[in-house]
């Protein structure tokens, strides 16, 4: 009887307990997953990925656009050098000798002249010259009284630099400079100076047709 009584029982309490667990499913998804990273980790549908090609195409406009630049800044350092060497050209040109041979020399009663050089700055001649008195008395110059002519006979103006006016027997050379003014280059093509002492008027120092162009 109790035997009986008991599997009654536990047949019931199968029944009820298939009952209750009815419509129950197993989840679909990992409970200790939550649903956004289960989204982040599934493929994502229609994601954009660049070609082969198209990364290659891309690579190189990056590449091209660094070498232009590269080429642009060396054509402009290349300006910049060409033009400080053109500048230099210029400034060579602009004071440069003339083809005349020196020094040219002249003398007179033991003094002597010596024209060393000719240099054209811009609309002024410069002359290199040297003097020295090798005779046995005093020789003095009053420089105002410089003549110096253009090829056409017109006189030109002059500065004294670097000279004495007296100078002693058997004496040392003295160095200067004579700067002839206002002489535009493309218009004289030669100069004379001459140059008496002061006031004996017995030395004569004379130089003819010195050429100025080239």
């Amino acid at each position: 009887m109790v035997i009986l009584v008991g599997s009654l029982t536990g047949a019931a309490g199968y029944w009820f307990a298939r009952q209750s667990l009815k419509g129950v499913t197993q989840p679909a998804a990992n409970p200790f997953l939550d649903s956004t990273d289960e989204l982040n980790r599934r493929p994502r549908q229609g994601a954009d990925f660049l070609s082969e090609k198209d990364l290659i195409a891309k690579v190189k406009s990056q590449t091209s656009g660094s070498d232009a630049t590269k080429q642009k800044k060396a054509r402009s350092q290349q300006a910049k050098e060409d033009a400080k060497a053109k500048t230099s050209d210029q400034k060579a040109e602009d004071a440069k000798p003339t083809t005349q041979s020196f020094p040219v020399k002249v003398q007179s009663q033991g003094m002597n002249l010596e024209i060393r050089s000719l240099i054209q700055e811009d609309n002024t001649l410069v002359l290199k010259v040297a003097l020295q008195n090798t005779s046995n008395k005093t020789i003095q110059f009053v420089y105002t009284f410089l003549d110096i002519t253009d090829d056409q006979g017109q006189a030109l103006f002059s500065e004294i630099r670097g000279l004495p006016t007296e100078f002693k027997p058997k004496g040392e050379t003295f160095f200067g400079t004579i700067k002839i003014l206002d002489v535009p280059p493309e218009n004289v093509k030669t100069i004379s100076l001459s140059l008496n002492d002061y006031p004996d008027q017995n030395v004569k120092l004379d130089v003819q047709n010195i050429p100025v162009l080239d």
